[in-house]
């Protein structure tokens, strides 16, 4: 008994200090570390913004189409007028993209680019410290890829907390959050999901570098990279076209006949008697899908849409989160 009634004393005490401490003034380095969390926030606002519009476009639209490209789509599939459109809209939306990716590769020759002589992931690395970079503009944060490389040297986990968590300067905060009290959709932590570095919103900035490198490589010499054969061609100068028409060899089997007709037969039913009941599927999240732009009903996650995204740069259809 005395050991749980000290137990007990220990937890009330502990509780008190804590009480405490959140009552205490904040230092000028956490007034600071708060300033600077807001300021992140804005120019986060604004990234979204960018964002949304990838997000919101509608799929054939050229200004926003090629965020489903891969890095050798505008060498095989992509005419001149395609990439022309690809290359103004990331000028546009993501300039120091273009710019980082531009410098990095300007003086590289023909042979150099050929033979790839440089560090795809040293280019990557500076992308995600500029898009950090940006974040914290007008702060005193100042992110390095050192830092991004302490936390993940893939680059896979460097969330948005985890990022500008780095900066806290006392134990009262741990985060952004924690500093603003940002919770639930208005958090870092959420946010992170829908506009990170591997968000399921708008195109991932791997996407934006892979495709300018691209078309870098077709606008200097006129080849780009392609994920098999030699490993480079030359640049199409029309947009492919499937011309591929199906012809079936022979008619139905009486059997599918009968399944055509079944199906049918049900179809007719329930347009005379249309279901009461909303039907829902098992699929979940993160699942492969076929049909872009399908949208169902699931018990435990609602509303899922099949999306296209990029799994360790393959991309596939999957059931997202509408």
């Amino acid at each position: 008994m005395k050991r749980i009634a000290y137990f007990a004393i220990m937890v009330f005490m502990s509780s008190l200090v804590l009480v405490g401490c959140s009552l205490l003034p904040l230092s000028a380095e956490e007034k600071s570390y708060l300033e600077d969390c807001n300021k992140v926030k804005v120019n986060l606002n604004q990234y979204m913004k960018i964002q949304d519009k990838f997000y919101d476009a509608e799929y054939e639209d050229d200004r926003f189409g090629w965020q489903s490209w891969s890095g050798s789509y505008p060498v095989t599939n992509a005419g001149q007028d395609s990439r022309d459109s690809a290359s103004k809209s990331i000028k546009s939306e993501f300039p120091w993209v273009y710019s980082i990716s531009n410098s990095f590769l300007q003086n590289k020759s023909k042979e150099d680019f050929l033979a790839k002589g440089w560090s795809s992931y040293e280019l990557e690395a500076t992308v995600y410290q500029a898009f950090f970079q940006m974040l914290a503009k007008g702060s005193d944060l100042k992110v390095t890829v050192d830092q991004l490389k302490m936390i993940d040297s893939n680059f896979y986990d460097l969330d948005f907390n985890n990022v500008f968590g780095l900066f806290t300067p006392s134990e009262r905060f741990k985060n952004c959050d924690d500093a603003l009290d940002l919770k639930d959709d208005e958090s870092f932590d959420s946010l992170s999901s829908d506009y990170g570095l591997y968000g399921s919103k708008g195109v991932r900035l791997a996407t934006v570098l892979d495709v300018s490198i691209s078309i870098w490589g077709c606008e200097t010499f006129g080849i780009g990279s392609v994920d098999y054969g030699k490993g480079w061609r030359k640049c199409a100068e029309e947009d492919f076209k499937d011309t591929y028409v199906y012809t079936p060899s022979t008619e139905p089997t009486e059997e599918e006949k009968e399944i055509l007709a079944e199906r049918e037969a049900d179809a007719e039913r329930e347009a005379q008697n249309p279901s009461s009941s909303v039907q829902t599927s098992n699929v979940t999240p993160g699942q492969i899908c076929s049909n872009i732009g399908q949208m169902v009903e699931t018990k435990n996650y609602g509303s899922l849409t099949c999306k296209i995204v990029f799994l360790n740069r393959i991309k596939a259809l999957v059931w997202m989160r509408s």
